[in-house]
């Protein structure tokens, strides 16, 4: 894998993310065929007109065909969709324009999931207040970190230890794995 460094945490997961989905298997199943589609065609919605212009991905929108086409229909998508990834990522990793230094402008990329949830996650640091939490659990909800939150939320209100931690430690701890967490959802369109 490259190491992306475009100044743009968002940008740097979308890459590092399509570099995943290069490697797919050709041979994949129906199932799997369609996971690649909905994660690329997602990672598609968030990429800035800049890293946009460096992939020509064939015709993503192929309703149940995969499903109904044979094994060999599904090889050629998956190698065209993969194909269009390496050659694009090769593109972009040239790019110039691309570079921290160059001060690439990436305003027209959406915010992601996981730009909602770190902000979330300031704003209830900073006042730990139950508006704060309200929010954090609206910026988590379309994803699979509501569980955190609510233990957050449980130890918010504990007054005795929680296992062999003060609850003040371990709300700082859930903090701190909700915050690791949340980077995983950089890709995401929020």
């Amino acid at each position: 894998m490259k190491y992306w460094n475009t100044g743009d945490v968002v940008v740097d997961s979308i890459l590092q993310k399509l570099e995943g989905f290069g490697t797919w298997h050709s041979d994949s199943d129906a199932e799997s065929t369609h996971q690649l589609l909905s994660g690329v065609i997602h990672i598609q919605e968030m990429l800035p007109g800049l890293v946009a212009r460096h992939f020509r991905f064939p015709n993503l929108f192929v309703g149940n065909a995969h499903f109904s086409g044979s094994q060999g229909y599904r090889r050629e998508l998956i190698e065209g969709i993969t194909s269009a990834i390496d050659k694009g990522l090769v593109a972009a990793a040239a790019d110039p324009m691309l570079g921290r230094d160059s001060n690439p402008d990436f305003s027209d990329r959406p915010r992601s999931r996981g730009e909602e949830i770190l902000d979330a996650l300031t704003a209830f640091e900073k006042d730990r207040d139950q508006a704060a939490l309200s929010r954090l659990k609206m910026a988590v909800s379309p994803t699979g970190l509501q569980s955190r939150v609510n233990t957050i939320e449980m130890l918010m209100n504990r007054k005795r230890s929680y296992g062999n931690q003060s609850p003040e430690v371990a709300l700082l701890s859930e903090l701190g794995r909700l915050e690791f967490e949340a980077r995983g959802y950089q890709g995401q369109k929020a």
